[in-house]
């Protein structure tokens, strides 16, 4: 991803072109590659984007009734990305990664069937009307969290991930230390190791470990 971000011309490029994938219908979200573009906006230090275009989305496109999703459902994945997205934890397949928004309720709690443990996220300031979706910022078992992501340990572990909403985007999240790692940074946090030096260099590398235990079972 964070190549790709380079290629576009960097972050404020990629999300004007994100934007106008979205704004113009050449993506639609019935269509299951359409799904990660709703987050990608996380891996250019805009996760409040992301937030804001999951919500343009849902519940736009998604109800309780026999026809209420967009496309082919396709073994679970339109219910799958509906899940995902309304609890705030939506996983890049591939990473170690969850991309957080806030969810669309005031806590959700998952018990991992593999340690018995519950995670739980809670939202403070929590808005049914949803005008308050973006996160100002947030603590992780009690420590201040500036991450846009978290990884499966969240699950096994059962943490807590609390997050404080307003109704304008910040900076939490926003910094390069903050973003998602990118294969093509040597699986570091941040993108300007590419930006700089126009080939990988692996600051700050974070391990991808395929073998760990997700909170369904193993991979």
């Amino acid at each position: 991803m964070a190549h790709l971000i380079t290629l576009f011309g960097g972050p404020d490029s990629f999300v004007r072109r994100l934007d106008y994938l979205h704004d113009n219908n050449i993506t639609y979200i019935g269509n299951e590659p359409a799904f990660l573009t709703v987050f990608q906006y996380h891996y250019a230090g805009r996760p409040g984007k992301s937030a804001a275009r999951a919500h343009s989305y849902i519940p736009a496109f998604f109800a309780p009734t026999p026809d209420g999703l967009p496309g082919n459902d396709d073994s679970g994945a339109m219910g799958s990305f509906l899940a995902f997205a309304m609890m705030g934890l939506f996983p890049n397949p591939g990473q170690d990664v969850y991309l957080i928004i806030p969810p669309f309720f005031e806590s959700v709690s998952v018990t991992s069937p593999l340690t018995n443990r519950t995670s739980t996220v809670r939202n403070i300031g929590f808005d049914p009307s949803y005008q308050d979706i973006y996160i100002q910022n947030a603590t992780l078992n009690g420590v201040p969290y500036t991450k846009n992501w978290i990884d499966h340990s969240f699950f096994t572990e059962g943490k807590e991930l609390v997050l404080t909403l307003g109704r304008n985007e910040s900076s939490w999240g926003t910094m390069d230390a903050d973003i998602p790692p990118s294969l093509s940074t040597g699986n570091s946090t941040s993108s300007t190791a590419v930006k700089r030096r126009g080939k990988v260099t692996g600051r700050g590398a974070v391990p991808l470990d395929l073998g760990r235990s997700l909170p369904w079972g193993s991979m």
